[in-house]
């Protein structure tokens, strides 16, 4: 089954438009060197095909629409769409390398079945869907899973995903932790390892709508909040957390700069602390004096 196909004239005319530069698209991509953009859109080299959705994103695009995949997706083609590369599901099987995956996509040795179901929500993709595509890797027929109806939601952030994005939208993009650090940052605040990149993009992107309790403590430790603002379903109590941590980041910015050409605004950094869960601090939570 043909991959999707990288069209280098649609990306450039799509960056472009979007007004970013080469160099942004490498950085945003981990490459340290622009001219690897440049031979993509000249048409020298091709992103590997797991990069296809990032550089769509990164464009404001579709991937279905900016780079289509010529008829239904294999194994390789749902890990691709996903952002991942082969040796990201090792940790996704619990595995010591991603050979059960390997085997699969080139049509030697399906996979076990205690694989299926991790595998499928690190895809986002339903078991039935990750099963049809594991017959098409095989060269065997299978038409298209249905998919149910979208349910609309109530406005809010109400999904994992709108989550983190509430959580990230005040920072500028080249200011935003990647899905690796904020993994690396949840696993270190919590002492154990419970989070990846591949992981944290899922959720992100919204690929996988549910997880295990323990991963949003560790996704809440990363980006500074309490575990509930994952785990609750009201989307007021969420939006309510998200606003108090915003405004929390702006006054320790603003106490920490001071008034303008004056030393940091102690009094103000330990009112913060009192009122948003720092440290305890002795003495009033009543707002600190401002100075004429």
């Amino acid at each position: 089954m043909p991959e999707r196909r990288f069209d280098a004239s649609g990306f450039r005319s799509a960056r472009v438009a979007r007004g970013m530069t080469q160099a942004q698209v490498a950085a945003a991509l981990g490459i340290k060197d622009p001219s690897v953009v440049s031979r993509y859109e000249s048409g020298d080299a091709s992103p590997p095909p797991e990069k296809l959705p990032r550089l769509a994103a990164l464009v404001g695009e579709r991937v279905d629409d900016l780079f289509p995949r010529p008829g239904l997706p294999t194994l390789a083609d749902l890990r691709c769409d996903a952002g991942m590369a082969q040796k990201d599901t090792a940790a996704v099987t619990q595995t010591s390398s991603c050979s059960p995956v390997r085997a699969a996509e080139g049509g030697r040795r399906k996979l076990a079945p205690q694989y299926t179901a991790p595998l499928a929500e690190a895809y986002g993709v339903s078991v039935e869907e990750l099963l049809a595509a594991e017959k098409r890797s095989f060269d065997e027929d299978a038409p298209a899973v249905p998919r149910p109806p979208k349910v609309e939601q109530p406005s809010g952030p109400h999904t994992i995903a709108k989550k983190i994005a509430v959580l990230l939208e005040g920072a500028a993009r080249q200011e935003r932790p990647t899905d690796a650090e904020l993994a690396d940052l949840g696993n270190a605040r919590l002492g154990r390892k419970i989070l990846n990149g591949p992981l944290v993009t899922s959720l992100r992107l919204g690929r996988a709508a549910h997880t295990t309790p323990e991963v949003l403590e560790a996704l809440a430790a990363a980006l500074d909040v309490p575990a509930m603002f994952f785990e609750t379903g009201d989307a007021e109590v969420a939006a309510v957390v998200a606003s108090l941590r915003s405004a929390r980041i702006g006054l320790t910015a603003m106490a920490a700069r001071g008034a303008e050409g004056e030393p940091q605004n102690a009094e103000l950094m330990r009112w913060v602390a009192d009122m948003f869960g720092g440290r305890p601090q002795s003495g009033s939570t009543s707002p600190p004096q401002t100075r004429s």
